[in-house]
């Protein structure tokens, strides 16, 4: 045992929770400022703690571990078991980024997703997974930034046309009928929003891209004559 606390207290071993603890602070406010730039409810500090904790409580999992197989050889744990609670506990954070919207959104499980990757990313770093811990962030970062304009190549070739729309439906039934219109129409949903209105009324909100030729006139006919729309406005 006095063996185990002179490596755990030594010169390298405090350098190396320095670099676990440093690593995991440094990516996780990396992943933070992608959403606070975004003004999102999850910044920068929300991302260091969970990533900076979840590093934590991966070291105290494997360090434990460790000193208890040295006080006796009947004493077996799994050295990954906090860090597989943090995974399962984390997610309360991201319901909570999901559900608070007004009217009831139906928007925030990107932040949710990186919420969950922030713990993901502390849990690498506390394990010296260093190399995994940073090819996800980069990872991360690349699909959050860049998947709009990825998913916009299974479109035709030509001009990117883009609109917002604004519809009030009677019916909840309506939705799938005018997702399937918007793909008839060669139309990418580039940003949705779902709200509940009054008097029993659902709002929505889509931001649409398409290589098509759009003209406000055949959008706004197509969406008026869909049985279950109330009322539509466009802005191009």
């Amino acid at each position: 045992m006095e063996q185990y606390f002179y490596t755990l207290f030594s010169f390298s071993e405090f350098w190396n929770a320095i670099l676990k603890f440093s690593a995991s602070f440094i990516l996780g406010a990396i992943i933070g400022w992608e959403r606070e730039s975004k003004n999102k409810p999850v910044g920068i500090k929300t991302c260091i703690i969970i990533s900076v904790a979840s590093c934590l409580l991966t070291q105290v999992s494997i360090q434990s571990a460790e000193y208890y197989a040295e006080m006796s050889s009947n004493i077996r744990t799994d050295p990954m078991r906090l860090a597989a609670q943090v995974i399962s506990g984390v997610g309360f954070l991201g319901a909570g980024v999901i559900m608070h919207k007004e009217g009831d959104g139906i928007s925030g499980l990107t932040t949710a997703a990186m919420v969950w990757a922030s713990a993901g990313v502390g849990i690498a770093c506390g394990s010296t997974f260093y190399l995994y811990a940073l090819m996800g962030t980069v990872l991360f970062l690349f699909a959050i930034r860049f998947s709009s304009a990825l998913a916009r190549f299974r479109l035709t070739d030509g001009h990117i046309h883009r609109a917002s729309v604004h519809l009030v439906i009677l019916d909840r039934n309506t939705i799938p009928l005018v997702f399937s219109i918007m793909h008839d129409k060669s139309c990418y949903i580039d940003n949705l929003n779902i709200i509940d209105g009054k008097k029993e009324k659902i709002i929505m909100n889509m931001r649409l891209s398409t290589r098509k030729k759009l003209t406000v006139f055949s959008l706004y006919s197509t969406l008026k004559d869909i049985d279950g729309v109330y009322s539509v406005a466009l802005d191009r």
